[in-house]
């Protein structure tokens, strides 16, 4: 008898799932962006919001929920139903809080399911700084880490990923000045409270159009076709090739078919004139993975983080 109830429930419950994912989207879809409002990710999340409102007829409406590193927004997304009616967003960062040890967040709890954006990371200094290239800052460096200082977001985030990077690669040791964003880093630099920093070239565009703030390097595969006239590490002589995404994320456990409908919409917004123009404007680079890519991706993102991290606790001890 029990197992004919447990059956009977099972059948009730796949119907619902079902007919919960025909009629999806029948209310409002929120995404939960983890950054200020006016960071890259926020105007990713905020146009992504409008071009689906439009391909799905219902409103998609961004809700900014800030505060360590990701973890609040996050927090909120997996306490709530797995249902698709929740997005947060996600980026290469994520990958960090993901990483700790004592993180309440686990990549268990998610499914990376839309990579959206990718962007590399670039050492910046001003126009007028002595360093004219990545090779001029490194010489400096190896030759006394203490009279140059560098910075960027966050304490054990990308760019300092980056950074401990470059210095396996080159052989220098370097003191890290963390920020709280990607914008307090660009204001320490063009104030000369650091001589340089690790930082998105996004979150300085308009200092790069004015020429005001320079890049000695990034850290993409290739020239970026935004920044040709800046040399990637690896031309440089530094075998150095990282590059932080953005993107979406669902709690797992929502339907197969729910998430099918998200990504053919999603097909839809990165095809369309609009978002293309968006990308362009922000000089942007898709990522062009399946959701099964993407999830791999973050999976050997934060085992290669893990790492990193553990390595940094030992250098404190």
């Amino acid at each position: 008898m029990n197992f004919i109830r447990f059956v009977i429930a099972a059948v009730i419950a796949l119907a619902c799932t079902a007919a919960s994912a025909a009629t999806f989207p029948s209310r409002p879809i929120r995404i939960i962006c983890t950054a200020s409002a006016g960071s890259p990710l926020d105007a990713m999340a905020r146009m992504v919001g409008k071009l689906l409102t439009d391909e799905l007829k219902t409103p998609v409406i961004v809700e900014n929920r800030v505060g360590g590193t990701g973890t609040v927004g996050m927090a909120l997304a997996a306490s709530l139903p797995a249902d698709g009616y929740t997005l947060v967003t996600g980026t290469g960062s994520t990958s960090f809080l993901l990483a700790e040890s004592k993180s309440a967040i686990k990549a268990s709890d998610f499914l990376f399911f839309r990579g959206l954006q990718a962007e590399p990371s670039s050492m910046a200094v001003l126009a007028s700084s002595p360093f004219k290239t990545l090779k001029d800052l490194v010489a400096a460096l190896k030759t006394d880490s203490s009279k140059v200082s560098i910075g960027g977001f966050a304490a054990a985030g990308f760019h300092q990923y980056v950074l401990y990077r470059l210095q396996q690669n080159a052989g220098f040791d370097a003191v890290w000045v963390p920020f709280n964003g990607g914008n307090q880093a660009v204001l320490a630099v063009l104030g000369g409270h650091v001589d340089a920093v690790g930082i998105t070239p996004s979150s300085a565009l308009g200092q790069i159009k004015k020429g005001e703030i320079r890049l000695l390097g990034i850290s993409a595969p290739t020239r970026d076709k935004n920044f040709p006239d800046v040399p990637t590490y690896k031309e440089q002589g530094f075998d150095v090739v990282e590059q932080i995404w953005r993107g979406l994320l669902l709690k797992r456990g929502t339907p197969p078919e729910i998430v099918d409908r998200l990504n053919a919409a999603l097909d839809k917004v990165e095809a369309s004139p609009e978002w293309k123009s968006f990308m362009t404007a922000n000089m942007q680079v898709p990522m062009g993975l399946s959701s099964a890519q993407m999830q791999q991706h973050v999976e050997t993102e934060v085992a290669s983080r893990r790492e990193f991290m553990a390595k940094m606790e030992g250098s404190k001890k």
